[in-house]
């Protein structure tokens, strides 16, 4: 009845689209939830839009620059050249 086969393509890009979202809304409700931030939380938690809201409250509380920073540290740790 119904066909769910999507092409690699999309399908690709949407399974991007879910980790880029999940990833920043990780990020999001795990620093709202360490400062206590209940609206942040719920907002975070209930609004899904690519990882905009997240992002936005991440800039907004001044945690942007640490986060992308530990993001670096990360990736940069993971794949040095031995």
């Amino acid at each position: 009845m119904f066909n769910w086969q999507v092409p690699n393509l999309e399908g690709g890009i949407v399974l991007l689209l879910i980790m880029w979202e999940l990833f920043w809304k990780g990020i999001g409700l795990w620093r709202s939830a360490k400062k206590g931030a209940l609206v942040w939380f719920i907002a975070i938690l209930l609004i899904n839009l690519f990882g905009l809201i997240p992002i936005f409250y991440l800039w907004r509380t001044k945690q942007l620059d640490e986060v992308l920073t530990d993001i670096k540290t990360f990736f940069s740790s993971k794949f040095k050249k031995k």
